[in-house]
């Protein structure tokens, strides 16, 4: 018995399906964030382009129920490309943000008879920037000739009849085509009949839903290929992607919540962080992209890394730095702490680390680094996934902004996606929500019931994680089998005086390389049966996952690169879970380094 779809249309059954697609175990059951990767040639084969998963890490791998949308209404409306967003102002918001990336000087013009118009937030959203945005009301379209230069136009086409305003105002998108200007149509509604997208127009934005509805959800169409794929790779890096249950909510596979848990989480987390001020967020990106987009505008917008940062932190660094125009930001090593004064300058927007950092385990002096940043007045961006406010409030040591993942520790269970934002400044908190307003981009009330009911017993958890990682890092750390073991709890660790200091626990995160080097080392290691252990990318779930994660977040790095963030190529993560017997997991582990001698 087919579920009747909630979309104001009929999606296609027959969706084809690529012969590349490979299945994957979900791991956390339909609504799964991440899913297990068998052996080293599923990595390989995913990374050389070989293959596709139908389940995987929920930024990179769009959950089956996104699929069945994005497929159903590319094959409905005739076009090469769909992409789906968290809301229809997330969708427009990051279409425009994407198309002005290299062109900071656009005039765009935007055709509006809409009381509200939403878009206009974009010029408020870059400070000292040239971006203008001219509204005009139909009747006023005369007033946009002449489109002259390619280059620095933009039209967007926001009215309540957009199928209308196309049919009656031929010669003028004619012109603008003519002049290749880009058109985008951002419509609040579904556009008119299959196959109808109008073949002047570049992109349609729409909502999912027609009316008012508890969920929200955006979508993109385009028929650019070039364009549209860095558009898919930009929504991995910021994660403003749609939640797979609101998906599945969209489908009529599941009913909207019957409450809104998303005030009780940010009470819960503000209390756990000790924050007068929390904001809920689709992923941990989207959460480090909305405080990097109102730290840095034009003059002032470099940042400085201090330590080694979850890869695609480094990717949405560049990004913005193109969007800014900004010089290049600074990366300075954990131990390199007495070059910070040297390097602050009238440039610098912020700076930013992690409490432990990803994967190396470092542990950034912060009570050094907040002393410093004082003295310049220079914000300070702590991720704070990896330790928690169980072993560390960053707050209370002067930092500015705590960012978590709450898809890992605080749910634990893989089934969930989400980030906050923290902090004690009112008046910057009220710059936050401004700002999470006008793009749209909040987490889904469907996410909020998970992950406040995973909340409950956080901390019970973390004690039992830490517990077994502890075990588990001193086992590694002698074994025969093993080179060299990444954690903070062992005295060998470069960072282990420093965490004394700042940490009360060191995590379950640990990273280590084998004594037999090169891929069969390690393919030896990981194809292995491990038992009791998952290998999936991801980490914080209550069941122990590991991953080889060079070869993951890293893969197509030169050695020269990865070098130079210390980083070995055939590095293996492993997130220790909180299971009540820690002995099998050890057993499993042990197994497979002896296979890999």
């Amino acid at each position: 018995m087919k579920t009747k779809t909630r979309l104001p249309i009929h999606l296609p059954d027959d969706v084809p399906v690529a012969e590349s697609l490979r299945q994957a175990d979900p791991v956390g059951g339909e609504f799964t964030v991440t899913a297990t990767l068998a052996d080293i040639d599923d990595i390989l084969d995913w990374q050389e382009g070989r293959c596709h998963f139908d389940y995987g890490y929920y930024r990179f791998i769009d959950n089956p129920a996104l699929c069945r949308i994005q497929e159903g209404l590319q094959a409905y409306y005739q076009t090469r490309h769909c992409l789906l967003y968290t809301s229809f102002k997330t969708a427009a918001m990051e279409l425009l943000d994407y198309l002005l990336l290299t062109k900071p000087q656009m005039r765009v013009k935007v055709v509006c008879d809409l009381e509200e118009n939403s878009l206009a937030a974009l010029e408020h959203s870059y400070p000292g920037l040239n971006t203008s945005i001219s509204v005009v009301t139909p009747a006023g379209v005369p007033s946009l000739f002449p489109f002259s230069n390619a280059k620095d136009e933009l039209l967007v086409i926001n009215v309540q009849q957009p199928t209308l305003f196309l049919e009656t105002n031929g010669d003028f998108l004619q012109s603008v085509k003519a002049a290749r200007v880009p058109i985008i149509v951002a419509s609040e509604k579904f556009p008119e009949g299959a196959g109808t997208l109008h073949p002047l127009v570049n992109y349609w934005v729409f909502p999912l839903h027609e009316q008012p509805r508890p969920i929200a959800g955006g979508v993109i169409l385009g028929k650019t290929d070039r364009q549209m794929t860095e558009l898919k790779e930009l929504r991995k890096q910021r994660g403003p992607i749609l939640s797979s249950r609101d998906a599945a909510y969209f489908l009529g596979q599941i009913d909207a919540p019957q409450h809104d848990h998303r005030q009780q989480v940010i009470q819960r987390l503000c209390d756990l962080e000790q924050a007068r001020h929390g904001f809920l967020f689709p992923s941990g990106m989207g959460a480090i992209t909305t405080i990097l987009s109102l730290l840095r505008r034009s003059g002032k917008a470099q940042v400085i890394v201090v330590g080694l940062l979850y890869t695609d932190t480094y990717a949405l660094l560049t990004y913005a730095r193109q969007r800014t125009g900004s010089v290049e930001n600074i990366f300075l090593g954990v131990e390199e702490l007495e070059r910070l004064p040297e390097v602050i300058n009238k440039q610098t927007a912020a700076i930013i680390t992690e409490t432990i950092t990803n994967p190396l385990s470092d542990v950034p002096d912060l009570k050094t680094i907040t002393r410093i940043a004082k003295q310049y007045q220079v914000p300070v961006i702590v991720d704070n996934t990896l330790a928690t406010p169980v072993n560390c409030r960053p707050l209370e040591l002067g930092v500015d902004y705590v960012i978590h993942s709450t898809t890992k520790y605080f749910n634990g269970k893989n089934d969930h996606g989400g980030g906050v934002i923290l902090l004690n400044e009112t008046q910057f908190a009220e710059k936050i929500r401004k700002y999470q307003e006008q793009w749209g981009n909040v987490l889904s009330s469907l996410e909020s019931v998970v992950l406040w009911k995973n909340l409950h017993d956080f901390e019970e958890r973390m004690r039992l994680f830490q517990k077994n990682a502890i075990q588990i890092a001193d086992f590694l750390e002698n074994h025969p089998g093993v080179e060299k073991v990444y954690f903070p709890s062992l005295p060998s660790h470069r960072s282990y005086e420093v965490s004394q200091k700042i940490l009360t626990g060191p995590g379950s995160v640990m990273s280590f390389t084998l004594k037999r080097p090169g891929l069969e080392g390690l393919r030896s290691f990981y194809d292995a049966p491990l038992d009791h252990i998952l290998k999936a990318p991801s980490l914080g779930s209550d069941q122990t996952i590991l991953c080889p994660y060079t070869l993951l977040a890293h893969y197509h790095e030169p050695d020269d690169a990865l070098a130079e963030l210390e980083l070995s190529r055939y590095l293996i993560r492993l997130s220790v879970g909180c299971e009540a017997y820690i002995k099998p997991i050890m057993n499993s582990l042990d197994q497979a380094l002896q296979l890999s001698a």
